[in-house]
């Protein structure tokens, strides 16, 4: 079971949190950090965590250059830091890829087109059927859509797509999270679904009705207003922020790429430029994406289910 971990962008949280969390898990085997090795010794005599490098500096897997950094300052340099790290952990192909915060700004700057690690790592692995899911607990929330213009959700939301992701979702539960007939519900795209439908919560239930064909045990669409607390295995929301709202209000929400042939995971929270060198950033989450990558991929070796093509 080999274990990634990147440093996220040198300006932002990331090195701080990966110091303050990885010496409880130094001691693993295959446990390793990518990142360059300068950038976290300097973060770690900036915030007096130099004890924490002593503990790690033998699983860090030194990678780029160093580079002068201000937290809070993000910049191009840093933005080709944190895809350096990025490009080395998974070109090392772990089981387990757990990625620290960047700044997908700066990072364009260095890498035209880069979108965000779903995107990426997609691409890395030429994987087309994959998805964003947030985890908060025995909360699954799976999009429809990832990073796209508001206006560009819309004409997104169709049948053949609904009906692809319910059934990825219903493959993600099952081999991930061990459920054999999960219960899945789709959320509606307008208030109070259909009442100011022009058309798409009609398309959503008819992506709904050819997976429930098909034989998955799937229902909707809901309003979406109060869907998250109903009892349900997992949920499809129609696009970013329905999901995200509920489960970044939350402590101990994560990010899991589904589809991949890896496990992926990160803390829901961004680079925190605002407290970034502060020493005050919360790294609970850090610990839960590790701890959460390990138990699913444990269930994923009991559950061989394919692809999730199928």
């Amino acid at each position: 079971m080999k274990i990634a971990i990147t440093i996220g962008d040198p300006a932002g949280i990331g090195p701080e949190i990966v110091l303050k969390v990885l010496p409880g898990f130094k001691d693993m085997p295959d446990i390793k950090i990518f990142g360059n090795r300068e950038v976290l010794k300097r973060t770690a005599r900036d915030l007096k965590l130099t004890r924490n490098f002593q503990a790690i500096k033998n699983i860090i897997r030194d990678c780029g250059t160093p580079v002068n950094f201000r937290f809070g300052a993000p910049d191009r340099r840093t933005g080709k830091a944190a895809l350096d790290s990025l490009d080395k952990a998974v070109k090392s192909r772990p089981d387990i890829l757990i990625t620290a915060p960047i700044v997908k700004e700066v990072i364009r700057s260095a890498r035209i087109g880069f979108i965000g690690h779903t995107e990426y790592l997609a691409r890395f692995y030429r994987t087309r059927d994959f998805g964003m899911m947030g985890i908060l607990r025995d909360k699954r929330i799976l999009l429809l859509t990832t990073h796209l213009p508001l206006r560009d959700v819309f004409k997104n939301i169709t049948a053949a797509r609904v009906r692809e992701k319910i059934e990825l979702l219903e493959w993600g539960l099952k081999k991930y999270f061990g459920i054999r007939r999960p219960r899945i519900a789709v959320a509606a795209l307008n208030p109070h679904a259909f009442e100011f439908s022009r058309g798409e919560d009609e398309r959503i239930l008819q992506g709904v009705m050819s997976s429930r064909h098909c034989g998955v045990n799937a229902a909707g669409p809901f309003p979406v207003d109060s869907l998250f607390n109903r009892d349900f295995d997992g949920f499809l929301a129609m696009y970013h922020d329905p999901a995200m709202i509920y489960l970044k209000t939350r402590p101990g929400g994560l990010n899991f790429t589904l589809g991949l042939p890896i496990i992926r995971l990160s803390p829901l929270y961004g680079a925190a430029l605002d407290i970034a060198g502060r020493k005050i950033a919360r790294h609970i989450g850090l610990t839960v994406a590790i701890r959460t990558g390990i138990k699913l991929f444990i269930n994923s070796q009991k559950n061989k289910t394919g692809g999730p093509d199928r």
